[in-house]
C-alpha cells in the first residue's frame, strides 16, 4: 500500500494526561471466577514492578503461540444488545447533517478506502473456564494519573499475541513494562472474549514481559451492553469497544454483515464527540489551511461518533464490486459506519479481525492475503453523514473509569 493507515497513537490522543483520581466508580467484582493471577505475581520484583524485558512473543506468556483452529461465528458470539447503536439498522429517510457535503468532501480527499486486516486492527481470542486468569500491568494508568496501575483477574489464553503493527516499527511500543507508549507508532491491540460470562477485554499495546502480561492501557465491557464505554477511557479514541464494528471472516464467507462498521481517518474534529461516542482524540478545528488546500473552501472535519451511510439508492450491481466489496457496501447502505479513531497517514480504514487469531488464514478464498485490502470500487463520494447532533464539549469532565462485573482495577 502506498499509504500508512493506523489507529490512534493513544486512546485519548491530544488530551494527554487528565487527572481522574477520585472519579473511579467501584461497582463489584471482576468478570467470572478464577484462581489467582497466573504468572503475573511471579514476574513482579520486590518494588512491585515487572522484571525483565518486553516481548510480544506469545511463548513469553507460557504458550506456544498456536491459536485455535477456528473462530466462533459472529452470530454465535452476537456482540452487544439489540438496541446498541452498532446493531441498529439505519431507518428509512434518516435526517442528514447540514454539513454532510462539506464533511464528505474532506473524507473523499483524504485517501483510499481500505480494510485494515493484519495491521492496526486486533486478533480476537476466546477464553473459557480453563483459561489462566492474570494480572495485567497498565503503565499508562499512572502516567495519565488515573489512579490505577493494573487490571486483575483477567482471562488471557496461553499463546495469545497482539496485532503486529510493523509499519510503526521505527517508533515501537516501549521496550519495558513500566513506560506508557502514548507516543509510539504501534497499537498492537488484543481482544479476549469470555463468552461464558459475556465479557470483552480490550488491550492497547499488549506485550509479555517474562511471563507478565502488560498493556499500555486496557478496558473491559459487557458483551450484552451497548459496546460503548459510558465513561470513555476505552482503547479507542471515541469510547467505542474495540470489537464493535469489526468485520468477521464468517460474515464475508456468508456474504452478509448485519451490524454497523467502524472506521478511522486523519481529519477528525477537535472539541468533543457526538453521540454515541463518549470521548474523542480529534485534532482539527476546520480552520487549518491544510484542510482547505486538500478539499477546497468550506470543507470541514468530522466529529468522532458521526455515522455515515453509503447512498442506499446506489445500484451495487452496476459498480463492478468484488464479492467482499459488495458484502461490505451492502452493510454500509443498511447499517453504515461510525467514526471511532483518528488515523495516521492518509486514507480511510475499516477494521477486520486480525487472522492471527487462529491457525491458518480464516479469510482464504474470500479476501486477498494483504495487510491492507483496498476497496477501490466503493465510491467514497456517495457517502452521506447522518445528523450528528451537538458535540459534547464537556466530555473531559465526564471521563470516568468504570468497574463492574467484567473489570477490576488496582
Amino acid at each position: 500500500m502506498p499509504m500508512l493507515i493506523r489507529g490512534n497513537r493513544s486512546p485519548w490522543g491530544v488530551w494527554g494526561r487528565i487527572i481522574l483520581t477520585g472519579m473511579l466508580l467501584i461497582a463489584g467484582a471482576s468478570c467470572g471466577g478464577g484462581g489467582g493471577s497466573g504468572p503475573a505475581d511471579e514476574a513482579r520484583v520486590a518494588d512491585g514492578t515487572p522484571s525483565g524485558g518486553v516481548s510480544s512473543d506469545p511463548s513469553d506468556g507460557g504458550g506456544d503461540g498456536a491459536g485455535p483452529s477456528v473462530l466462533p461465528t459472529f452470530s454465535a458470539t452476537r456482540p452487544y444488545s439489540s438496541d446498541s447503536p452498532l446493531n441498529q439498522p439505519i431507518p428509512q429517510d434518516p435526517a442528514i447533517d447540514p454539513d454532510s457535503d462539506a464533511m464528505v468532501r474532506l473524507l473523499e480527499a483524504s485517501g483510499d478506502l481500505v480494510i485494515q486486516v493484519r495491521q492496526y486492527s486486533s486478533p480476537v481470542y476466546v477464553a473459557d473456564e480453563s483459561t489462566p486468569r492474570r494480572t495485567v500491568e497498565l503503565p499508562c494508568g499512572p502516567w495519565w494519573e488515573l489512579g490505577v496501575s493494573r487490571m486483575t483477574d483477567v482471562p488471557i489464553p496461553d499463546g495469545a499475541e497482539p496485532a503486529q503493527d510493523v509499519d510503526g516499527a521505527e517508533n515501537p511500543v516501549p521496550p519495558d513494562a513500566t513506560t506508557c507508549g502514548e507516543d509510539a507508532d504501534q497499537d498492537n491491540n488484543l481482544i479476549v472474549l469470555d463468552l461464558e460470562n459475556r465479557c470483552e477485554y480490550d488491550f492497547w499495546q499488549f506485550r509479555w514481559a517474562n511471563g507478565q502480561a502488560v498493556a499500555s492501557w486496557a478496558g473491559a465491557i459487557s458483551l450484552d451492553g451497548t459496546g460503548i464505554y459510558a465513561g470513555g477511557l476505552s482503547t479507542r479514541g471515541s469510547g467505542f469497544a474495540f470489537l464493535g464494528g469489526l468485520i468477521w471472516p464468517d460474515e464475508l464467507q456468508a456474504g452478509r454483515i448485519e451490524h454497523a462498521l467502524v472506521f478511522n481517518y486523519p481529519y477528525t474534529r477537535s472539541g468533543g464527540p457526538v453521540s454515541p461516542a463518549t470521548a474523542t482524540d480529534g485534532v482539527w478545528d476546520g480552520t487549518e489551511p491544510e484542510i482547505q488546500d486538500l478539499a477546497g473552501p468550506g470543507a470541514v472535519p468530522m466529529p468522532e461518533g458521526a455515522r455515515l451511510q453509503l447512498d442506499p439508492e446506489l445500484d451495487l450491481d452496476a459498480l463492478g464490486l468484488t464479492p467482499y466489496e459488495k458484502t461490505i457496501a451492502r452493510a454500509l447502505q443498511e447499517y453504515g459506519m461510525f467514526l471511532v479513531d483518528t488515523g495516521g497517514g492518509d486514507g480511510i480504514g475499516l477494521y477486520a479481525i486480525d487472522p492471527r487469531s487462529v491457525q491458518g488464514n480464516p479469510y482464504e478464498g474470500v479476501l486477498p492475503d494483504e495487510d491492507f485490502v483496498p476497496l477501490p470500487n466503493i465510491p467514497t463520494d456517495r457517502f452521506r453523514v447522518l445528523e450528528t447532533g451537538e458535540m459534547d464539549l464537556d466530555w473531559r469532565t465526564k471521563a470516568t473509569l468504570l468497574e463492574g462485573p467484567c473489570a477490576r482495577f488496582e
